[in-house]
């Protein structure tokens, strides 16, 4: 048994690369023979740049059943870690997407129907002129994803270097 002298894991004697890091082992392959492999977790995905789905949802139903008798939902949120994304309609689709380095504000909005029924609406105020508020209503568990968005929107003002100035 030898052990890889990069992240001291250990290897069969056998063996030209370690099984754990790929580090070439002594007799091995020069390192030049090595390909570097893609990022392979969330995080070193999100370093590189790549973009993630970090939540998708709809619209209670609920509400819209007390409402109107009917279910016909036909809009779906999705969070990413650089968009968030309102898809609409039931035939032909349309969807309105907003950068989160454009988003100013995010509040929470909770009537007493909502407080009862567990959703919330949340409305993002952005700098964008076609978009500068979208609407995500009757959304479970709401508070939770405020935070999501929140901090989505602060991970990708710090990732591309964006700053908020406010003009007084």
């Amino acid at each position: 048994m030898i052990y890889c002298t990069n992240c001291g894991a250990p290897c069969p004697d056998d063996a030209k690369f370690c099984g754990k890091c790929g580090h070439a082992l002594s007799g091995g392959a020069a390192p030049g023979d090595i390909s570097r492999q893609a990022p392979s977790t969330a995080e070193e995905n999100q370093s590189a740049g790549a973009e993630q789905t970090l939540w998708e949802g709809r619209p209670s139903d609920l509400g819209d059943q007390i409402r109107t008798g009917l279910l016909l939902n036909n809009v779906r949120y999705t969070i990413t870690s650089q968009r968030l994304i309102v898809t609409t309609g039931l035939i032909g689709k349309k969807s309105e997407e907003l950068e989160l380095v454009r988003v100013k504000d995010i509040t929470l909005e909770k009537t007493a129907m909502d407080r009862m029924m567990g959703v919330g609406t949340i409305t993002v105020h952005s700098s964008d002129p076609t978009t500068p508020t979208v609407l995500l209503e009757d959304v479970r568990d709401a508070e939770k994803v405020k935070d999501l968005l929140r901090g989505a929107v602060r991970a990708e003002k710090e990732r591309s270097g964006t700053r908020y100035r406010e003009d007084l």
